[in-house]
Formats: structure tokens, C-alpha cells, sequence
């Protein structure tokens, strides 16, 4: 075999035999050997960002890794926004870019040359820090070996996105016909005998202990144990977004999920807890908002997780902290003894679980005779499929979508770390084609789509049945939200100085089915069947979020605000002081 055609060999054993790709001149010939493998599949997109994006998918529906292919240059630097998905929501994923001959390069005629080669770039240099690993390989001998390390780094510890970087001559070198394939690095953990202990000790003598569930136990594949774990043990739990794929929402442990967009219940539970365990999530900034010292200050902090980076930071806050690789934790938490939480504590659950889980209302829609996005949200999730794949994008449209969306056994995510808008449509086109037997739901706000309309084409060409969810407030609403806090409601670029299409026209441009939603009943399920569609959700660009945190609070005070005595029995064991003024709605 030559080196292209090794590659689409090495693609073939190690599962990931779907490629997705936009040609070129440096990637020809990779292409070319991966067409004729009879055990690959290659999609043809038409922008680079969203192969990376359809990439990205594949592990969070399917624990397979992804794969691109692009040449060098704009073809490399067009894949940068998907790769950093990956690499701040972990997700592994493998990225191959075309160079130009070794000969031909900068680095062959000396260092201080910009550009030798048409399309020369230093893509591993541009990538390292958004990726776990990046190389140019030299020779046939370095891609053996490299492509198998790069695999095992990709899917090993804290997964990520890695990138192998081509050049030509290297594609049609002499390989052989033998292929070194990935192993897995085991993780370097403390013993789990000790983390058992810590964890013993922290809930040992707490009153009114909650479990905080994040992706990372998803992402292991550990999810089955950790939620019979959840339901033997008796103990509450709230979630991260990212980790409310993972388990059916109707546990009798689950309150909520937490953070600046979450439930207003599952934050009080947090906030007034004395006992919080962590389970593999990072805890950033829209979970704890963006003044940490006022998360959970009444309990003992004790985050689990794979990465001993992100360990390290907790420490400063005086968090108990716990190395360990998830493949372990089922296992420990069969040794884990717990103790029922108090009868207080479990009634004072049960009263906010009660008061607040799924009932999120849009007073703002209702004040406007609008279309309450909470309303479409459930309505859509009453009609589609218990197991359909359901991905968002970002901005406020996903606000409500994690809002208000009930998981049973479906698939639900967004790109939460990087969050870039235009994801939700190259995510379901991965994700349709890989799961062809799903039902699957793109859902996007009407700024968010406009990032990547183009793969309406790929949707087009392959006639996948996707339904595209566009919720159409005629503005960016998440921006014009903050605008209204800090801003005095100048909607600089957030309303003013934008506009957006016909999306009916844009619709039929592309040859896709359409519908214009007004009123609640036409969201039927005739929409979900009968091939790809564009679902209008036309709303008042007036919609708020609703709760939704401002600055400077905790995450259990939150705006519509509410009065000072519903205030003071969600913090029934906590204080937690507030302004004496608070802004109407």
C-alpha cells in the first residue's frame, strides 16, 4: 500500500468508515484510496467547518470517532471551529489534512520563508492548543506509527480531537502492507481504594447530600451504572447540560439541571446542599456563574473526574478533588455505602422538585400573545420518537431547548464549550447518516442556522429525513437579553443593522419541504415524516429567556426574580442575601 492508500485502510480496522470530506488538490489522492475501499463511505459537504461539526457527532450518538479529510490551507484552517467543539466538550475525533510535497515546503527552503507551496500552511502549529494531539508526519514509517498513536490519544484519558497533517509525497510513498493499530493508554489514577475513601468521608456525616451528574459519565459509557447507583442509594441528583443526554429524565432522583439557564429547583437544591458530588464535570462559568464563591458555599465540594487539570483549579477553591479514570467508577460505587438523607432533606427535595421541575412558563410570550417557545418545545417532544437524536446549536433557541426538553431515551446535545452557531445542522447530517435508523431533529435559532445554510445541499443531495427546527424571533435574542440588562436595550448588531431571508424561499431553493409555524396545532407529526424539512417557528423577537442569570448573583437568584418569601423557602438552609433592588420584568 502507498500512504493514502494505508490511511483508508487503517480508517477501515479501526471502525470509523465514514469519512466526511471537501476535495482538493493536496487531498486527492487520500481521497481517491478511500472511494475505493469497499468498507468506507465518504460524504461530500461544502464547507469544511461542517465536516468538522458532522465529525463531532458521531461519538456523543454513536461512540464512534469521526473522521474529516481536507487539503491544505483554507481546506486546514476551515476545520479549526469544529475541532475546538471537540476539544472542549472532549469528544474524540480525527482529522486529516493534505500538505503540499516536503520538497515544495517552506521548511525545505529555510526557516524565515512564509509560503513555498500554493496552499502551504502550518496547520499543526495553528491546532495544537484545541486539539490533544497534532503532527506532520515526514515519511511512510512516522505514519504508521503516528496515526495509531494519534487514534490512542484521541480515545484515551480525557478524549479530544487529534490532527494528522499529509504531505503528498508521504501519501504516495511505499507503507507495506502491515497496520499498527491504536492501543488504548490506560489512565494514570490515583487507586481507587482511595478515592472510595474520600468519597466515604465527605458523605459521611452530610444531612443533605446532591449528586451533580456531568458528561463525563456519559462520555465513558458508564451512565447505566451510575443511574442504578443513583436510584439504590436514594440520593438526589441535578445535572450539567452536557450531562442530561445520559439518563431517562423520569428518575425518581433527577431535580433538574443547574447553572445561569437552569432550573430554578435544581439550583436551590444545590445551592442549599452541604454535601455536593461531582461526577465528571468541568463546573464552568454558566454552571456556577461567573462569581464562584457564591456555589454551594453551605457544603463540602468533591469533584471526580478523569483530568488532572481541571482538578487542579478546584483546589483553589477549596474543593476535595479525585483522580480517576470512569471505567473504575461503576465498580467503586458498588463499595460506596451511603446513608438515606434526612427526612427534612428529602422532603425539602420533593417541594422544589415539585414547585419548579419542567415548569418553565414565557411570561414575556404570554405579555406579547406570542408563541411560548416552551410550548413548541414540548409539544415537538410529545410527538417525535422516544429515541430520536436531538441536537441544538446555540444561543437562546438552545436556552429553551434544555429548558424544556424531557429525555427518555433519546439522544440530546449542543456543542456547550465552544458554542458555535451553525452547528445543529452538519451535527444532524452526521448524525442521520451514521444512524440512519433514528429519528433526527436539528434545532436552531434563526441566527445560528444562517452559519452553515450551506450544507442544506448535503441534506438535499443525500435526501436525509432531518427536521430543521429554526425558531424565528428575527434577531440574535440571547444578545439582545443582555442588551436589555447592561445596555439600556440598544440592540447595536444583535436586531439593528441585520436582517434574514424568507427561509419559505430558501426552503424551496434547495428543494426542501416547508412550514410556517404560527399556531401551536400545526406542529402535527406529519412534519417528522416524508423526508428533510425546514420548520418555521415564527416568535415575537421580544421572547426572553426566562430564568435566565444576571451578573454578580448566585445561580439560585435568577431574573424573572421572584418574591422575597418564594425566595427565602427555596434557601431554607442556606442564606444567601440578595440586592435589596431587583430589576422588573
Amino acid at each position: 500500500m502507498n500512504g493514502a492508500q494505508y490511511i483508508a485502510e487503517f480508517l477501515a480496522r479501526v471502525g470509523s468508515d465514514r469519512v466526511f470530506l471537501l476535495t482538493g488538490g493536496a487531498c486527492a489522492f487520500m481521497i481517491d484510496a478511500i472511494a475505493q475501499h469497499p468498507k468506507l463511505h465518504y460524504t461530500c459537504f461544502q464547507h469544511e467547518q461542517g465536516a468538522a461539526m458532522a465529525a463531532d457527532a458521531l461519538w456523543r450518538v454513536n461512540h464512534k470517532v469521526g473522521v474529516t479529510l481536507a487539503t491544505s490551507g483554507p481546506g486546514a484552517t476551515n476545520l479549526i471551529t469544529g475541532i475546538a467543539t471537540s476539544h472542549f466538550d472532549s469528544i474524540p475525533s480525527l482529522h486529516i489534512t493534505g500538505q503540499v510535497n516536503q520538497r515544495e515546503s517552506s521548511a525545505f527552503h529555510g526557516a524565515n520563508v512564509r509560503q513555498a507551496g500554493f496552499q502551504e500552511t502550518k496547520i499543526v502549529e495553528m491546532v495544537r492548543p484545541v486539539t490533544k494531539y497534532a503532527v506532520m508526519v515526514r515519511s511512510a514509517a512516522e505514519l504508521r506509527e503516528e496515526l495509531a498513536k494519534a487514534y490512542s490519544i484521541a480515545t484515551s484519558g480525557r478524549m479530544g480531537p487529534v490532527l494528522i497533517d499529509v504531505p503528498m509525497d508521504v501519501q504516495q510513498a511505499e507503507v507495506g502492507d502491515d497496520v499498527l493499530l491504536p492501543s488504548r493508554s490506560p489512565s494514570a489514577t490515583e487507586e481507587a481504594a482511595k478515592v472510595l475513601s474520600d468519597l466515604k468521608r465527605t458523605l459521611a456525616d452530610a444531612k443533605r447530600p446532591v449528586v451533580l451528574w456531568g458528561a463525563g459519565v456519559g462520555l465513558a459509557g458508564v451512565e447505566r451504572d451510575v443511574a442504578e447507583w443513583l436510584r439504590h442509594s436514594g440520593l438526589p441528583f441535578v445535572s450539567s447540560w452536557a450531562g442530561l443526554s445520559y439518563f431517562d429524565h423520569d428518575h425518581p432522583g433527577f431535580v433538574g439541571q443547574i447553572g445561569v439557564y437552569g432550573n430554578r429547583g435544581a439550583n436551590f437544591v444545590l445551592q442549599n446542599a452541604d454535601a455536593v458530588i461531582v461526577l465528571g464535570s468541568r463546573l464552568d462559568n454558566r454552571q456556577r456563574s461567573g462569581n464562584t464563591k457564591q456555589f454551594a458555599t453551605g457544603a463540602t465540594v468533591h469533584v471526580v473526574d478523569v483530568d488532572n487539570e481541571e482538578l487542579a483549579k478546584y483546589r483553589n477553591d477549596g474543593y476535595r478533588v479525585s483522580h480517576l479514570d470512569f471505567a473504575e467508577l461503576p465498580e467503586l460505587l458498588r463499595q460506596l455505602d451511603t446513608q438515606s438523607p434526612s427526612p427534612e432533606w428529602r422532603d425539602y427535595v420533593a417541594a422544589m422538585k415539585q414547585r419548579y421541575y419542567h415548569k418553565e412558563v414565557s411570561t414575556s410570550a404570554a405579555r406579547l400573545n406570542s408563541l411560548s417557545p416552551y410550548d413548541v418545545i414540548r409539544r415537538v417532544n410529545a410527538i417525535i420518537a422516544e429515541d430520536a437524536i436531538v441536537i441544538g446549536d446555540t444561543g437562546a433557541a438552545v436556552c429553551w431547548l434544555y429548558q424544556a426538553f424531557k429525555v427518555k431515551r433519546h439522544t440530546l446535545f449542543n456543542p456547550g464549550g465552544n458554542s458555535p452557531m451553525g452547528y445543529a445542522l452538519p451535527a444532524a447530517i452526521g448524525a442521520k447518516l451514521d444512524r440512519p435508523d433514528r429519528q433526527v431533529v436539528s434545532y436552531n435559532g434563526d441566527g445560528g442556522f444562517h452559519l452553515n445554510i450551506q450544507e442544506l445541499q448535503t441534506v438535499r443531495h443525500n435526501n436525509l429525513d432531518i427536521a430543521i427546527i429554526v425558531m424565528n424571533n428575527g434577531s440574535y435574542g440571547i444578545i439582545k437579553q443582555f442588551q436589555d440588562s447592561y445596555m439600556q436595550g440598544r440592540y447595536s448588531a444583535s436586531r439593528d443593522g441585520l436582517s434574514f431571508p424568507d427561509f419559505g424561499a430558501l426552503a424551496a431553493a434547495y428543494g426542501l419541504r416547508y412550514a410556517r409555524i404560527e399556531h401551536l396545532e400545526q406542529i402535527e407529526p406529519a412534519l417528522f415524516t416524508g423526508g428533510p424539512i425546514v420548520i418555521d417557528v415564527m416568535l415575537s423577537e421580544h421572547t426572553l429567556i426566562e430564568p435566565k442569570l444576571e451578573m454578580g448573583r448566585p445561580i439560585n437568584d435568577q431574573f424573572p426574580y421572584l418574591s422575597e418569601s418564594e425566595y427565602a423557602a427555596g434557601n431554607r438552609f442556606v442564606d444567601y442575601p440578595r440586592p435589596a433592588s431587583l430589576r422588573t420584568a
